[in-house]
């Protein structure tokens, strides 16, 4: 395995179908390489934080969870500053869900969109047809809106890191090259035993679980996940 930090660092963002509760049974299986790390569907990234590797590239299809990663790497005190400002309470969630991200300083929408993921239902990330933000409030009592310290930390990360915005197809064509190690696992389930690494060709990549036809995990975006784009994947 490439070089990377002996100490873990936890995402700061909750996940659907993220990997933190699998990462036991996941960096066992990880083979040795000497090249990058790539994350192609990077969502909350508790693979990367976990293993914190020197030389990644991460991507998403999500623009604005890559903006929030690049400020956290870029600006994160002014993303800290202003996630202190924000409360836990039912008014301000709703009136920071009704802000348009796009239209606000590239910091203030990286600290709104972790403020929302830390109070929202279940940290779910789910827009409408007008890709509008349409999570309710949690109603936690004590969310941790700003953890300062690991704020801190994923940023040092996240400088040594090439952050992209893009389609999973087009980062591997554009960056990924024999000896690099892809983390492009779509899906999988406890007790599934179909999870397993394999050396292609041009990387190091881990095979994807297709669950069925029925399948959805970029619902976010209204983008579907069916079996052909799963045997693209598995190809390349």
């Amino acid at each position: 395995m490439a070089k990377s930090s002996t100490k873990t660092l936890k995402p700061i963002m909750k996940w659907a179908g993220g990997k933190a509760q699998m990462l036991k049974d996941i960096i066992p299986k990880i083979p040795e390489y000497k090249g990058k790390y790539i994350e192609p569907f990077f969502g909350g990234g508790a693979l990367f934080f976990a293993l914190r590797p020197d030389n990644a590239v991460i991507a998403d299809s999500n623009p604005e969870l890559i903006n929030m990663y690049v400020q956290v790497a870029t600006n994160v005190d002014a993303v800290i500053e202003k996630l202190k400002t924000y409360e836990n309470t039912e008014e301000m969630f709703y009136e920071i869900r009704a802000l348009d991200w796009e239209t606000l300083p590239q910091s203030e929408a990286a600290a709104r969109t972790i403020y929302l993921n830390k109070t929202c239902f279940n940290g779910l990330y789910r827009v409408n047809q007008k890709g509008q933000f349409n999570t309710p409030f949690g109603k936690y009592k004590n969310p941790t809106i700003c953890d300062e310290d690991l704020l801190r930390s994923v940023s040092e990360l996240l400088k040594k890191a090439n952050i992209i915005c893009g389609d999973y197809l087009d980062v591997l064509m554009e960056y990924a090259a024999p000896g690099d190690f892809a983390n492009s696992l779509l899906a999988m389930s406890k007790d599934n035993h179909s999870f397993y690494m394999t050396k292609c060709k041009r990387i190091i990549g881990s095979k994807p679980y297709y669950r069925g036809r029925h399948q959805k995990l970029s619902d976010y975006l209204f983008l579907s996940f069916n079996l052909v784009t799963h045997v693209i994947l598995y190809i390349y």
